[in-house]
């Protein structure tokens, strides 16, 4: 069982945020399924009334300082209802939509502290996208279609896999710019 100690986030400046993340083998290593039971635990505890950890939908492996192409997601609703529950090993992103979506009160991230500079602003993300990666709860290869919120979410973590963080993707002059093609939920 994991502690509030096992888990240690990296933040910016670390420079390994800015790595790009290497697929892993499958079938997965005991390693590999300890680091993601540990992402598992840290990412349903943050959302519990008397966490320690800052709430999270999400993490990826390179924010430990691990920089494999895995990360969990989990998503409820307002009554708790499960909306999205997997670890994604190896994702590719395979197609998107052209529309565009973002949260009308940006984004935030557990690898970059609340008293960062220039993280308020719009994040322009696709609203749909698929991807294809091994789920660690089905133990098999599948292709994800999500769209919305969960889509969102899907190109935040995916993005960590790249090296990039959500601040890179908000528009530097005018953060809070509404493009026409943008929407926000």
């Amino acid at each position: 069982m994991f502690k509030f100690e096992d888990v240690k986030l990296v933040e910016l400046p670390e420079k390994i945020l800015r790595e790009k993340s290497k697929d892993i083998e499958i079938p997965l290593s005991d390693e590999n399924i300890q680091l993601i039971e540990k992402m598992i635990f840290h990412v349903s505890d943050s959302q519990k009334k008397d966490t320690k950890f800052r709430p999270a939908v999400g993490v990826a492996a390179i924010q430990y300082g691990i920089p494999k192409n895995i990360f969990y997601i989990l998503i409820t609703d307002e009554k708790n209802n499960v909306i999205f529950n997997d670890a994604l090993i190896n994702p590719k992103l395979i197609g998107h939509s052209n529309y565009k979506l973002a949260l009308s009160e940006g984004e935030g991230c557990l690898s970059v502290n609340e008293n960062w500079q220039h993280q308020e602003g719009y994040v322009p993300r696709y609203s749909r996208v698929i991807m294809e990666a091994y789920s660690y709860f089905e133990k098999k290869y599948k292709r994800y279609e999500v769209s919305g919120y969960p889509a969102i979410v899907f190109q935040h973590e995916y993005d960590h896999l790249q090296g990039k963080l959500f601040i890179d993707r908000i528009n530097k002059k005018d953060p809070w710019k509404k493009d026409d093609d943008l929407n926000l939920l």
